[in-house]
């Protein structure tokens, strides 16, 4: 049994225990420290015994729940490496499929470069065709059909201003995307590859107009001579005819066509040797005006009465109105065949211009040019005058078409119908 020490709370005292056993008595001293070591070894042991009876009991459930919480977590770490994965996958197919996107639009940018390179030089060629027949190609837009920037800048399409804006018909294809003009157009802060592209399209919308012009100048030239040709009632040259095509269809597949601007190049060399022609046609033709200056008519072709006689006679030409000394242009090249005093033409000069046309210019007060002399039209080759059968100072034009007399106003008033400088 356990004596209460009184002296306990004043000072560590140590703890007596009696153990009974029948009459016999038994005490026992323990310090303080082994009381509590002795308790704390007996609650220890209660915990370890309800902690193992507890486990033993629960064994079975612990070990599932533990086992289902690793296989979720397992499941989870799972996955997200399976997202992490297709992740990836799907980066690295979209990268994949960017630089073959990449690289087929760069190769696209680089064909196009080759061909407008190639095109460039087949535009310069022409240019100078152009110019070799002394074709006045107009490049100037319509205010209204200027290109402009953001700020208001317009490119004008002149032969001078196409050098400015990179592409000067006399040297290559400036087709650098990085050229100095790309930085002061609106497009400078694209990506690279935008400013390939808008500069290759800006060169396509160039050699496009260029094309277009030249193209319709040419075309326009050659309708004006033909309706110059037709006017006066002469057939145009079956070369320079638009020939008739036809057959049955028969298609095929996967042809390897010539592009648009290709077809318009082939169109345009067609256009100027048709061209040619209408032009070696026409300047044969006496379609310009013997006269420079206002045309007055003093006396028609056909019948009239006889200034001398005063009775009906044949005028087998047009009598001008003209101050003597007014020199008179030949209405076409050609050769020369008289330049002499003849009868009632006084002096005459007469010109061959081949394919059966001959003109007449009659009672000059002096002839320039010589028998046999070749002579350019609107070349001069004598000066009104009154010589010959003649009441005063006139130019008398005659036309004649394979040996018969014409009536030169359908010629004369053709020249309306001339373009410039022809």
């Amino acid at each position: 049994m356990h004596t209460p020490n009184p002296d306990f709370g004043r000072r560590s005292q140590p703890h007596q225990f009696i153990v009974a056993r029948g009459e016999k008595f038994r005490s026992i001293s323990l310090p303080s420290w082994a009381v509590w070591v002795t308790a704390a070894c007996c609650v220890a042991a209660v915990t370890w015994l309800v902690g193992s009876t507890v486990y033993i009991a629960f064994h079975d459930d612990i070990y599932d729940a533990a086992k289902t919480h690793r296989i979720t977590v397992e499941r989870a770490y799972e996955d997200r490496i399976a997202t992490l994965r297709r992740q990836i996958d799907e980066i690295n197919t979209r990268q994949f499929l960017d630089q073959q996107a990449f690289e087929t639009r760069l190769e696209t940018l680089v064909q196009k470069q080759s061909a407008l390179e190639q095109r460039h030089q087949e535009i310069a060629g022409l240019v100078d065709e152009a110019k070799a027949r002394k074709l006045t190609i107009n490049l100037q837009t319509e205010p209204d059909r200027q290109t402009a920037d953001a700020g208001g800048r317009s490119y004008g399409l002149t032969f001078a201003s196409t050098a400015q804006a990179g592409f000067d018909p006399s040297r290559p294809a400036p087709l650098d995307p990085v050229r100095k003009t790309a930085a002061l157009l609106p497009d400078a802060k694209l990506p690279p590859i935008e400013r390939i592209q808008a500069s290759i399209e800006r060169v396509e919308t160039l050699q496009s107009t260029m094309l277009n012009a030249i193209e319709t100048t040419v075309g326009g030239l050659s309708e004006k001579l033909i309706e110059v040709s037709e006017a006066v009632g002469v057939d145009i040259p079956d070369a320079a005819a638009e020939t008739g095509v036809g057959g049955p269809l028969i298609e095929l597949r996967r042809l390897n066509t010539s592009s648009v601007p290709d077809r318009q190049i082939a169109r345009i060399q067609d256009g100027m040797e048709r061209f040619d022609l209408l032009r070696a046609h026409v300047g044969h033709l006496p379609v310009r005006l013997p006269l420079t200056g206002k045309i007055e008519y003093t006396s028609g072709f056909g019948t009239r009465l006889d200034p001398f006689l005063k009775r009906p006679a044949l005028h087998t030409g047009l009598d001008f109105r003209a101050r003597s000394g007014t020199p008179v242009h030949a209405t076409a090249g050609g050769r020369v065949i008289t330049a002499k005093y003849s009868g009632g033409y006084g002096r005459l000069v007469e010109i061959d211009h081949g394919d059966g046309f001959v003109t007449r210019y009659g009672h000059l007060s002096r002839i320039v040019v010589k028998a046999g002399e070749h002579v350019d039209a609107g070349q001069v080759v004598g000066h009104v005058g009154s010589s010959g059968r003649s009441t005063g100072p006139h130019l008398h034009y005659e036309t004649r078409v394979r040996g018969t007399v014409k009536n030169p106003l359908p010629f004369v008033q053709a020249a309306e119908l001339l373009p410039d400088g022809y």
